[in-house]
């Protein structure tokens, strides 16, 4: 069932690099506009995010059209179903929806890095990759813990107010990461 809701996830992977790409378009400032634009055309072109990538645009996704509660409603909907959350609400509630899913991610992170990942099972360790946006069914061990520890460090760098770029990185960092 995984490889199922997988493919059902990974199916509005595109809406939203669409979506990402078209409101970078829309941020008034240059610099941030063109590193967002091209990251999207990277991703988009198969290639993988560097962490420093996504840190550098942090800012754009707090206070601007990115932030969580100011995306488009057809942005937020296809983000909805990449955290599987239904999309069929008022925008209002999908919105609040979406940051209390990512928070509530972003607090898991921060107790699993206390834990720490070697005490996770290799079950625990392929969950907690899923739960984060990516298919590790397809994956080793190795693959998964690496993944998994660049997200961690994504996750804890930012702040609350930042949730709207770890939603988006369950996107950006999953989308090209060895698909089977």
């Amino acid at each position: 069932f995984l490889g199922t809701y997988d493919s059902i996830r990974r199916y509005s992977y595109p809406a939203v690099l669409r979506s990402l790409a078209l409101a970078a378009r829309s941020l008034p400032e240059p610099q941030p506009r063109e590193l967002l634009q091209q990251l999207c055309a990277q991703v988009q072109g198969g290639a993988r995010p560097q962490l420093a990538q996504l840190l550098a645009l942090r800012s754009s996704f707090s206070g601007s059209l990115l932030a969580l509660n100011r995306l488009r409603v057809d942005h937020a909907r296809a983000l909805s179903r990449v955290l599987f959350l239904t999309p069929h609400l008022p925008a209002f509630f999908l919105r609040h929806r979406l940051r209390s899913h990512v928070l509530e991610i972003r607090h898991l992170d921060r107790a699993l890095l206390h834990l720490g990942l070697g005490q996770l099972s290799e079950e625990e360790l392929r969950a907690a990759c899923y739960l984060r946006g990516l298919n590790s069914t397809q994956l080793g061990r190795a693959e998964c813990r690496a993944w998994l520890e660049q997200w961690l460090r994504l996750s804890c760098e930012l702040q609350a107010s930042e949730a709207s770029l770890l939603a988006h990185s369950m996107v950006l960092l999953s989308l090209n990461y060895s698909q089977p």
